[in-house]
């Protein structure tokens, strides 16, 4: 079985697995990849942990686990949502024959603007050095900056731009590229 139909298979299989509390799920779409991720929210003491699986059409799938310290600094409003901590992506590049790992760390922001409650801003920032990257993986850069509108209470749209750029074990392998670069866009439903 291939890691794309074995990824597939088990980010469904522990979804399913999951209790209904979910806090989100989030689907979305790009001209040659598609991401499907889960978060779910650990207690009052503001930790969410999630997984996802992106899957690009060329490049092969990179399945990802996160961890994060999120924090609300204006309780009831939330129009600013910060998290720090970082995420654990598995690649399987087809275009370069690598296969790898990092430990990325970094954070991400949500911010909904103040006179309208239904729009918001959301940026998400990852870095792992050569030092945190594994088997033919030398490093790994991920930024990602979205528009977001709340088209129900618990549902919202975005539009946005993705950058993944890889960097390579080795000379026989290639310098660095881009492994996702352009345009996104995507639903999150929130339970």
């Amino acid at each position: 079985m291939t890691m794309r139909m074995t990824g597939w298979m088990g980010l469904a299989l522990a979804v399913a697995a999951l209790p209904a509390a979910a806090d989100s799920l989030d689907f979305n779409l790009s001209s040659d990849a598609a991401k499907l991720s889960y978060i779910r929210s650990l207690g009052p003491q503001g930790l969410e942990a999630g997984g996802g699986l992106l899957h690009h059409d060329d490049a092969g799938e990179i399945i990802e686990g996160e961890l994060h310290l999120v924090d609300r600094p204006e309780p009831g409003r939330e129009a600013l949502v910060l998290g720090i901590g970082g995420k654990l992506p598995v690649i399987s590049d087809d275009e370069r024959d690598a296969d790898g790992a990092a430990l990325a760390i970094g954070g991400k922001l949500h911010y909904t603007l103040p006179n309208y409650n239904r729009a918001a801003v959301a940026a998400d920032v990852y870095l792992a050095p050569s030092v945190t990257a594994f088997s033919d993986i030398d490093g790994y850069q991920e930024v990602a900056v979205r528009g977001e509108f709340k088209i129900l209470e618990d549902a919202s749209v975005y539009l946005g731009y993705r950058n993944i750029e890889l960097s390579y074990d080795g000379d026989s392998l290639g310098g660095d590229r881009d492994y996702e670069d352009g345009m996104y866009g995507g639903l999150r439903i929130d339970f």
